[in-house]
């Protein structure tokens, strides 16, 4: 029996999914803020300084966490490989849709 274009593609996805890195389900934002030293540039003329966060849902409430600058990069990586993650997964769900339609079809010829 030979493989169709479905379970190929299928396979294809898998390998993608193998070979994400490091992934963290979780948004991250930079803003700007005042710091609250009084004695900084940033209350008087600015320009405010920027943030980073990390946002996400647990147990139906959000939670953030500071993310300092010397790790912003990789935590965008983290963030950018779950986004990959999510949408290979959403890819092999409508593969495996097509292969099940095929397959059904094929299990309906051979009995009628």
């Amino acid at each position: 029996m030979h493989r169709s274009i479905s379970e190929d593609a299928s396979r294809d996805v898998l390998e993608r999914i193998r070979s994400i890195g490091p992934f963290i389900q979780a948004s991250l934002t930079v803003t700007r803020k005042r710091c609250g030293n009084p004695d900084c540039r940033c209350v008087t003329e600015g320009p405010c300084h920027e943030t980073a966060l990390l946002t996400w849902k647990e147990g139906g409430r959000t939670r953030t966490l500071y993310v300092p600058i010397e790790l912003r990069q990789e935590v965008e990586r983290w963030v950018e490989q779950n986004r990959l993650l999510k949408s290979l997964i959403a890819e092999m769900s409508r593969l495996q849709r097509e292969r099940l339609i095929q397959m059904r079809k094929e299990l309906k010829s051979r009995k009628g």
